[in-house]
């Protein structure tokens, strides 16, 4: 029970950077779960509350869309130590063996963690600005293409789910998670460049290609500024090219402008924590806003969360209450069995019944010839040792874990009656999750989909809200880079989905996301002007008031985009964006079935 919580963790994270914080959650968080699961066994009351609580906040904690299964290795630890609880007098043991296999597991992550990091450049900063300069030379020099802009795409959503693996619950301060967005940012940037050419109506390809050549120099002498004094100094010569640009009025004037101010918040941004405290940096108001959005049932994790919670509560109680034997492997195939994808839980439905319907049968067949007790170890050490060789979810691997599990279990049960409450504890548990899972706020991968198409207005409706702030207050750049990050993470995962729809349908799917690219490419823009202090002092008030008109039409989606017009605004850059913005969101009017909602915002 132990071990398999452990094994789990190194699955999940053995591949990934983990820095100091996450090693110390790593050793003491299965800790105060042992704890927990230990009250959890004490009475009903705790049974109810724990099993619904610690699942419920572990999900919110870890999950999302982009990693559905980061709570398993900490809820598999929490509900396997609940199944067979210790005298309280034992309670000391179990703690010493969670504590030895949480110090093997760091370990083994120390160790994997010299195999597997050097050799992949996203992961380090360094080496993502060396990279973006010499495509920025490979520009200059030999003009865009197709490779190009499919290395910065990849790479730029590589640094997205980098800065996003790096979210806190309290949010706290992360210069790491800033630079990943940071570069992240770079690479968009440059994204939308090379895919809207309208800078040829202001700059010829020379002055573009010496744009590039030079913002390829900026980028590497970045790179290679390692101390504060270099990064002072390359801030200063950084400053001076940013107020007196060489270069025309036009989108690569903005452009040149943009990747420069970037780089400049490189500088400026710590290369390490601070060693004070925390929690003294912790927004409040921004984790109760970002607790209440993930408590949303839109939300998938918020889904998921109800889903383990009601499912593993149930489960658990009807253990605790019912005094017989085994009972435990009710809430421990309900667990297995519960997906966070509603495909999933409906595949692992058909796949565990049928292994463990061939592992019943196979310990019936070898159990008498077993030698001995001797015999019933080596057989049980053997099935589980396969076992974590199989890959789960197939029907392969319930085959080990049955057998194991069923061998075991003559220690103390006739053979026949082990193999008959497995079956009928299965039963249960595939009753159970079935209705949960089909009733329940289940998490269809189409749902999911069309939840995804409405995140994306909302979250140009929160951009538009910043970009008011913007311009009324100083502003962290960092929280647009966030919110970024957010969008293209969704949008890439909705661009996966509709490639898996018949060719007519994804095509419509397609143009749409295209729109919904556009959109925001544009939004930012717009963004990137203000916060390199491009925008005419007179024209702050008519743009807060067009952001919040917008922000109103577009989230949700309402007819009322079309009467809005940008001609109160003056400045030429600025009009230009605005008026491709609203260009774009009276076409995203005519995708409106698709995105499940009314023209006038009202959902269907």
């Amino acid at each position: 029970m132990v071990v398999t919580g452990s094994t789990t963790l190194f699955q999940l994270r053995h591949k990934q950077r983990n820095d100091t914080r996450e090693y110390i959650t790593l050793f003491f968080v299965p800790l105060v779960l042992c704890l927990l699961a230990f009250l959890a066994t004490r009475n009903v009351v705790l049974c109810i509350l724990l099993n619904f609580g610690v699942l419920f906040f572990l999900v919110i904690w870890k999950s999302s869309q982009f990693e559905p299964k980061g709570h398993l290795g900490f809820a598999m630890t929490f509900v396997f130590l609940e199944l067979r609880p210790p005298e309280p007098e034992e309670l000391w043991l179990q703690l010493g063996a969670v504590a030895f296999c949480q110090a093997l597991l760091l370990l083994a992550l120390l160790l994997c963690a010299r195999r597997y990091h050097p050799a992949d450049p996203s992961l380090q900063i360094p080496a993502g600005l060396h990279r973006l300069s010499e495509l920025m030379e490979q520009m200059a020099c030999e003009g865009n293409s197709e490779s190009v802009d499919r290395e910065l795409y990849d790479t730029a959503q590589k640094l997205h789910h980098l800065g996003y693996a790096r979210r806190r619950l309290l949010r706290t301060p992360d210069p790491q998670r800033n630079r990943y967005h940071f570069l992240a940012l770079l690479y968009q940037r440059t994204a939308y460049l090379v895919a809207d050419e309208s800078w040829k109506d202001s700059a010829s390809p020379a002055v573009f290609s010496q744009a590039l050549h030079s913002l390829a120099q900026a980028v590497d002498a970045c790179e290679r500024a390692h101390t504060a004094q270099e990064r002072a100094a390359l801030l200063t010569q950084l400053t001076g090219q940013l107020e007196h640009p060489d270069l025309p009025q036009g989108r690569l004037r903005i452009f040149y402008r943009n990747v420069l101010h970037i780089v400049c918040l490189f500088c400026q941004e710590p290369t390490v924590s601070s060693a004070d405290f925390p929690w003294k940096h912790i927004p409040w108001r921004a984790v109760l806003l970002d607790f209440r959005q993930r408590c949303s049932v839109d939300r998938f994790e918020f889904r998921f969360a109800l889903q383990l919670g009601l499912v593993m509560t149930i489960s658990s109680t009807v253990s605790y209450l019912w005094n017989f034997e085994h009972t435990y492997w009710f809430p421990l195939h309900a667990f297995l069995l519960l997906q966070p994808s509603y495909e999933d839980s409906a595949h692992r439905m058909v796949t565990r019944p049928i292994g463990t319907a061939i592992g019943c049968l196979l310990v019936h067949l070898v159990y008498p010839y077993l030698p001995g007790m001797a015999g019933v170890f080596l057989f049980s050490l053997v099935m589980i040792s396969l076992m974590y060789c199989c890959t789960p979810g197939t029907w392969v691997h319930p085959i080990f874990s049955t057998s194991f599990a069923l061998t075991m279990a003559t220690l103390t049960l006739e053979e026949s009656e082990a193999i008959q409450l497995r079956l009928l504890y299965l039963a249960m548990a595939v009753v159970l999750v079935l209705i949960v899972n089909h009733f329940f706020f289940p998490n269809r991968k189409e749902q999911q989909f069309k939840s995804n198409l409405r995140e994306m207005t909302r979250l140009q409706g929160v951009y538009w809200h910043l970009i008011r702030r913007s311009l009324r207050e100083p502003f962290n750049s960092a929280i647009f880079c966030e919110l970024l990050s957010q969008f293209h993470m969704v949008h890439h995962a909705a661009h996966l989905y509709a490639q898996q729809l018949p060719e007519a349908e994804a095509q419509r799917y397609h143009r749409l996301l295209l729109t919904f690219w556009s959109m925001f490419s544009q939004l930012e823009q717009i963004g990137c002007l203000i916060q390199s202090e491009l925008i005419q002092e007179a024209d702050y008030g008519p743009l807060d008031e067009l952001a919040g008109r917008i922000a109103r039409a577009i989230s949700p989606l309402q007819s009322s985009i079309t009467e809005i017009d940008s001609s109160v605004v003056h400045q030429s850059d600025l009009r230009h964006f605005l008026d491709r913005y609203l260009a774009n969101g009276r076409m995203l009017l005519t995708f409106a079935p698709l995105l499940s909602v009314w023209p006038g915002g009202m959902p269907y």
